[in-house]
């Protein structure tokens, strides 16, 4: 007993790992640079990274650097950076991959579709010029690290470029909240294992992520930033805000680290499912639709004349008939009808008025 006090007094950060609470990751997203004047921002951008890369040593946080194609070589082609570069992984921060296709506002040049489609995609007439492909880009990336397993591809179009893509995803998606309960397994045309991340770029953001993190008793909250200097000052608020909640940077995590390290259990998702095309609307000509013939004339049997029981019945007549013509002309025996004339005239007409 007194040996495990004795451990805890001497180690009380690792005693408070121990004990409930969530683990978070935080990856960092370097872009291409590859317009006109980019080569000045890309300057500007390593200076926030540097300064971001600091700033995570200071309290023991590991990041996850992505990196495109450009900024791999940029860094590589300097002994300088990339010595620097050598020192952040020693120090346990991750170097992943980040791609933007064609269909983004921000394609980094790399793409494995035929050119036919790559000007459609791009909106242009006739054929683009050919783009490097998938394995230009990870030699690119293999000059800082051989073994990427982490990565961000942003490419709704390019299946054989995803397909090469590293097997943990992290992209921040406007539906995702960072919150991790459970690393999702993907199969299909794309295998691989997502985490959710949130991009908290300003105050709000940064805000959203505090309450999101301080709700969760475990699992695993995943926050992306871009190494520029509008994103530093969220990048620094958030490392303020985690080193209250860890102060020696003991849930850091990168990403790779958080999925291999088992700390969430996995669970198969299905590819979301692609939009059913509406079947086109065929013309149909309206059919001129021709008379039916009449139908056959139906025989009906004719009915034999039944003799009265009254005789002949004539017309019956309903009040004195007009013009006050003599009766007795209109009038006779046997018709059934016991009329005034017949009354009036007793046993003249005795079938018809009786005895």
């Amino acid at each position: 007993m007194r040996i495990v006090i004795a451990l805890m007094l001497l180690f009380p950060a690792a005693a408070m790992a121990d004990g409930p609470g969530s683990y978070y990751f935080i990856a960092v997203q370097n872009g291409s640079y590859n317009f006109k004047g980019g080569e000045k921002q890309l300057e500007e951008s390593y200076k926030a990274l540097q300064g971001m890369v600091k700033l995570a040593d200071a309290q023991n946080a590991r990041l996850t650097l992505l990196f495109s194609a450009q900024y791999a070589v940029y860094i590589a082609s300097d002994p300088v950076r990339l010595a620097e570069l050598e020192g952040w992984k020693k120090t346990g921060h991750e170097i992943g991959a980040y791609h933007q296709g064609p269909d983004t506002r921000a394609w980094d040049g790399y793409s494995d579709l035929p050119e036919e489609d790559l000007a459609r995609v791009n909106k242009k007439a006739g054929k683009s010029d050919p783009a490097q492909t998938h394995k230009e880009y990870f030699e690119a990336l293999g000059r800082l690290e051989p073994a990427i397993k982490s990565g961000c591809m942003q490419d709704g179009k390019d299946k054989k470029f995803l397909a090469a893509a590293p097997f943990y995803e992290v992209c921040a998606r406007p539906e995702d909240k960072g919150v991790n309960n459970f690393v999702a397994v993907t199969g299909g045309e794309r295998p691989g294992k997502k985490l959710s991340v949130f991009h908290p770029a300003d105050k709000a953001g940064v805000l959203a992520a505090r309450v999101a993190f301080a709700s969760l008793s475990s699992g695993v909250y995943g926050a992306s930033f871009k190494s520029s200097p509008s994103e530093f000052g969220a990048f620094y608020a958030w490392l303020s805000f985690l080193k209250g909640k860890d102060p020696q940077g003991l849930r850091s995590r990168t990403v790779s680290s958080a999925v291999e390290g088992k700390l969430l259990p996995e669970k198969e998702v299905k590819a979301a499912a692609k939009p059913v095309k509406t079947a086109k609307k065929v013309k149909v000509e309206k059919e001129v639709l021709q008379p039916e013939p009449d139908p056959p004339p139906v025989d009906l049997p004719r009915l034999r004349p039944v003799p009265s029981f009254y005789g002949k019945v004539g017309k019956l007549m309903f009040g004195p008939r007009a013009g006050g013509k003599n009766l007795e002309q209109r009038t006779r025996c046997g018709d059934g009808l016991c009329d005034a004339f017949e009354r009036a005239q007793a046993g003249r007409c005795p079938r018809d008025c009786g005895n």
